[in-house]
């Protein structure tokens, strides 16, 4: 039985400085360190603050406030001057005015016929007085008040944006699983990307080795006279067509490396390596009908049927709009206006009930439930389309290890071919040419079967993560 590239990869002795990195390692250091993820992870604390900075709507909110004002000029001020000036005065004396006392008083004398006008004597008597009188108040003043208030019905917002918040926490935390599921799948490409690559070095390697053995066979064949110098040019282009054929794949394994070591995060150098996977050994089992109908247990679905949630949950706190809202409340102030200090207290209750809105929000609640039935129908849809998916993948994955086996068989048919024809043309029973046509078709039916190993491996982590049965 020959030894397949594979297998003979495995056997190829890692010098004591080199780095291997392994598959499991390398998604390890992708979860730690991949930019993507810790945006995932740093959206999900957002979406946390978010809940936490909700959930303080149930609680009483306090505010308190101050003032102090000064006035250029005093609020009140009042001034007279007895130049030009004239003051009213009303007395009252027992309920009578001072006019009618003084009338009562002039009836009284005219009684006993004494001729005085009294009136007129109160006149010039009050004449005979000088006055200036001035009143300025008010210039300043300092007041402070603090208020608490407590809701009590808020029409159910404060309940359902509480309810929204913690959804939009479940959402960030599915973005995450997916984020991560896509960061696994882009380790493994890369990985399997540098695998290939170092799978298809150890053909190429035989190939030369063949060819440098060919050239000498060839070049003393031409000093014989055996051959003519064709097929000797024949075996020195091949030689070179592969010599460069190898240094695309070192440089290529070096870049592929240096790809994957930026995507874990794991610095790059030129003893990094990977570790070379063994074949995968037997069919993938029939998927029973609960995993390929596993829709339900994907993120995606989750993702739309919180969105379906969502929607509802945002219909319900425009409805919240037009119902009465209920808040108590205390508040107390103090104040300084006039040189004493004051302070009151007062206990309030308030219920406001939006009657205008409701003609608006009754138009928005018809356009939320258009959204509601939006999300609805997407979700459906979706759901069936990745039913759809599922089955795909899994039919590709069936056809790519069929195609393995294809393969394999396809590149030891080849080996046979090569070994028979090297003994041909030991025998001198075959040409250079067909010497080096068994070879080329060895080294492509090796290098198809490791494209195809890779592919396989793609297409089983891909089934694996659609169908919820990562291992």
């Amino acid at each position: 039985m020959k030894a397949t590239p594979l297998i003979l990869l495995l056997c190829i002795a890692v010098t004591a400085k080199s780095q291997t990195l392994t598959l499991d390692s390398c998604r390890a250091m992708a979860l730690r360190n991949n930019a993507t993820l810790e945006n995932a992870r740093l959206e999900i604390e957002s979406a946390k603050q978010t809940k936490y900075a909700a959930l303080t709507k149930y609680f009483p909110t306090l505010s308190i406030a101050a003032g102090y004002f000064r006035s250029q000029n005093y609020l009140i001020d009042v001034s007279s001057e007895s130049s030009g000036a004239k003051i009213d005065a009303t007395l009252r004396f027992d309920g009578e005015s001072m006019e009618e006392r003084v009338q009562a008083a002039q009836l009284q004398l005219d009684r006993f016929g004494i001729d005085i006008n009294l009136q007129e004597e109160i006149d010039n008597f009050v004449d005979r007085f000088s006055y200036d009188i001035t009143l300025q108040m008010i210039d300043r003043g300092l007041s402070a008040n603090a208020l608490v208030t407590q809701p009590i019905f808020a029409g159910g917002r404060i309940v359902n944006g509480n309810r929204l918040a913690k959804l939009g926490v479940d959402v960030a935390e599915l973005k995450l699983m997916m984020s991560e599921r896509e960061v696994q799948l882009n380790v493994e490409q890369y990985y399997w990307q540098v695998v290939m690559l170092r799978l298809k070095l150890l053909p190429c390697d035989q190939a030369l080795v063949l060819l440098d053995t060919l050239c000498r066979d060839a070049e003393a064949a031409v000093d014989a006279g055996v051959i003519g110098r064709t097929d000797l040019l024949k075996v020195r282009l091949k030689q070179n067509e592969m010599r460069q054929a190898r240094t695309q794949l070192v440089n290529g394994i070096q870049l592929a490396t240096m790809a994957l070591c930026q995507y874990i995060g794991y610095p790059y150098s030129d003893s990094v390596t990977v570790e070379i996977p063994t074949e995968p050994s037997s069919k993938p089992e029939t998927p029973t009908i609960n995993n390929i109908n596993s829709v339900g247990s994907r993120p995606e679905s989750a993702l739309l049927d919180n969105a379906v949630k969502a929607e509802r949950l945002r219909r319900k706190m425009i409805v919240g709009e037009t119902l009465p809202q209920v808040s108590v409340g205390a508040t107390y102030g103090i104040n300084d206006i006039t040189g004493v200090y004051k302070g009151n207290g007062i206990l309030f209750a308030t219920v406001s009930i939006p009657l205008t809105a409701w003609w608006e929000t009754g138009h928005n609640i018809r356009k939320q439930n258009i959204a509601i039935r939006m999300a609805e129908n997407n979700q459906r849809n979706n759901n069936e389309l990745m039913a759809l998916q599922q089955r795909q993948v899994y039919n590709s994955l069936r056809e790519a290890y069929e195609q393995i086996e294809l393969k394999r068989q396809a590149a030891a048919d080849a080996a046979d071919n090569l070994v028979d024809v090297k003994n041909y043309y030991d025998a001198g029973l075959s040409s250079v040419s067909d010497y080096l046509e068994a070879q080329t078709l060895l080294y492509q039916a090796q290098n198809q079967y490791s494209d195809q190993l890779i592919d396989y491996k793609l297409k089983e982590l891909r089934y694996r993560q659609l169908t919820g049965t990562e291992e």
